[in-house]
């Protein structure tokens, strides 16, 4: 049984995405979508060059989302076609399994159609519902600011800078965390 309904979303720009539970099936696809997003973003702190992951080993980190029950991975689709992806990775240390990091990208014609708030609401929903989380957490470039309106908009709050974090060419950017309790 998937630990996540899926669900129909009205976007933006007046298209229809569903987003559901990733499957071990989707692995080549989510791949692709990655490998297609990462170099379009400037707030990723990756290179496409740095996406060396074979078919197997996301076949691999599919089913540990699958797994624990302290993690979920969902894709969004467009005809069939994954357009992005948003990851809560729970932790697997008995200490802090009660917390979770939210990954998440999308490729760029589908950014500011409001994919990202439908992502992260089904993420923290589910994060709210879950019995082992507490705490959900991301980290952000302090320069993104429509991430930071979105954070906010859904209830993180800011909880420390790291100075020049990232670094791209000769450029730094300051790295922001931020939280949400899901049980408070």
């Amino acid at each position: 049984m998937p630990k996540f309904q899926a669900n129909h979303v009205q976007l933006k720009n007046g298209k229809s995405a569903l987003i559901r539970q990733a499957e071990i099936s989707d692995a080549e696809q989510l791949l692709n979508c990655i490998k297609i997003y990462i170099p379009q973003s400037e707030y990723i702190p990756k290179f496409g060059q740095e996406i060396t992951l074979s078919v197997e080993q996301e076949r691999n980190w599919i089913q540990s989302f699958l797994t624990n029950s302290n993690s979920l991975l969902l894709v969004a689709e467009y005809e069939n076609q994954i357009i992005g992806n948003i990851d809560l990775t729970g932790n697997q240390r008995i200490m802090m399994q009660h917390t979770a990091v939210i990954g998440m990208g999308m490729i760029e014609e589908w950014r500011n159609t409001g994919l990202g708030t439908a992502l992260l609401s089904s993420i923290v929903d589910w994060a709210k519902e879950n019995e082992q989380l507490e705490l959900i957490w991301l980290q952000v470039y302090t320069a993104n600011e429509a991430g930071l309106k979105l954070y906010k908009k859904l209830g993180f709050s800011e909880n420390g800078i790291i100075k020049n974090f990232f670094k791209r060419g000769e450029t730094y950017f300051d790295n922001l965390t931020m939280t949400l309790n899901v049980k408070f």
